[in-house]
This record gives C-alpha cells, sequence and structure tokens, in this order.
C-alpha cells in the first residue's frame, strides 16, 4: 500500500504530542487522536473528503485507520519509531523530520485540529477520551456490527453537523468572544458530554 502523506504526517505529529505528555506512546492511541481531529475538522465544517484518509470503528467501538496503520509499520521499518516494551518513542530523526513538515502551508490547517485533539489531555486522560469517543454515534453503531464499519458516511455526518451546530450555537452565546475561534474549546465540551453519556451507559 503506497504511503499516504496526510496519515504520515499526522502520526508523527499526534506522537510527539502524545510523548510529551506521557513520555511514549501506541498505535491505537494515534488511531483515536487522528479520529478526534477528523471530528473537529468537520466541526470547521470542512470537507470529509478533504481530510486525506478514511476511518472505519472496529467491534470494540474504537476507529482504525488503514493509513494510519500503514505510516506506524512503515515509520517503524525506517527506525524513525522505537519500541519501549509495549509502547513506542519517536526517534531524533523522527523529531527533526516532523520539524521539517510543520511549517508546510497545507499542514496548516490539520495541526489546527490534530493539535486541539491532543490538547484535550489537559482536561481528560487518554482512556476517558477513548471512553467518550466511543459514544460518539457513528462508532457506538460500529460496535453492533461483526466487521469493521465504515465511519463518516452522509447519514452519520449529518447527525455529527447537527450536535456540532447545537454546540457551536451554545459556544457563540456563553463564550467570551476572544475563545470562540479556538478549536480546543468545543473539543472538550463536546468530550465532556460524550462521557457523561458513556458514565451514564455503565449505571
Amino acid at each position: 500500500m503506497p504511503l499516504n502523506p496526510e496519515a504520515t504526517f499526522d502520526s508523527l505529529f499526534l506522537a510527539d504530542r502524545i510523548q510529551e505528555e506521557a513520555g511514549t506512546f501506541t498505535a491505537p492511541e494515534l488511531h483515536l487522536f487522528a479520529y478526534l481531529a477528523c471530528l473537529l475538522w468537520l466541526y470547521r465544517q470542512r470537507a470529509v473528503s478533504d481530510w486525506g484518509y478514511p476511518f472505519v470503528g472496529t467491534e470494540l467501538g474504537a476507529p482504525f485507520s488503514q493509513d494510519i496503520d500503514g505510516a506506524f509499520k512503515l515509520l517503524q521499518e525506517r527506525g524513525f519509531l522505537i519500541r519501549v516494551q509495549e509502547r513506542v518513542k519517536l526517534s531524533d530523526a523522527a523529531i527533526q523530520f516532523l520539524n521539517e513538515l510543520k511549517p508546510l502551508a497545507l499542514n496548516r490547517d490539520r495541526t489546527e485540529c490534530l493539535g486541539a485533539a491532543c490538547a484535550s489531555t489537559v482536561a481528560f486522560s487518554i482512556g476517558m477520551v477513548g471512553s467518550a469517543l466511543s459514544q460518539e454515534p457513528d462508532l457506538k453503531r460500529a460496535r453492533t456490527t461483526p466487521l469493521n464499519r465504515a465511519l463518516l458516511e452522509d447519514s452519520a455526518r449529518q447527525q455529527l453537523y447537527e450536535q456540532f451546530e447545537s454546540l457551536r450555537e451554545a459556544i457563540q452565546k456563553h463564550s467570551p468572544a476572544e475563545t470562540l475561534g479556538d478549536l480546543r474549546l468545543p473539543a472538550f465540551l463536546w468530550l465532556a458530554a460524550l462521557y457523561r453519556w458513556s458514565e451514564l451507559a455503565h449505571d
């Protein structure tokens, strides 16, 4: 499978941010935060087709991208990812490569979404982000199907757009003007609501 440039950049960027917080990371964490970043891309009212790669939902209610998986494996083969027991960290060469990619104009909009997704770990543990996203409507449906199910198709996107429009209206009504353009706020509020639903589901 040819290497997907968006998935490669996203994997490096997310790995770098998660590594800053936790010291190491895992492949499932990259899939999780890449999907959250893609959802924030939709919140910005951008086309899902412009994200650059699709996701499927696993029977565990977790997102998975074949392109992220391919990028992870190739980066590992090339020595950009170093295994540390059951987890992984970036090599110095990987960090240098990422620093060369970050300033490129084509990555600017992606970086905003990826950065906001990772910033959610200020308020939530990675496990809490996973629990919250498992309540996202499309991932929730994926748990009921025996095979991997394509995510963010037309009907699912419509439901998300409606949720995001309600969230956008609430933020505009109750938040200071200087915070309205900050993607970290909708990321936090939406995850908080989803996590509350996940707790209720287990009560």
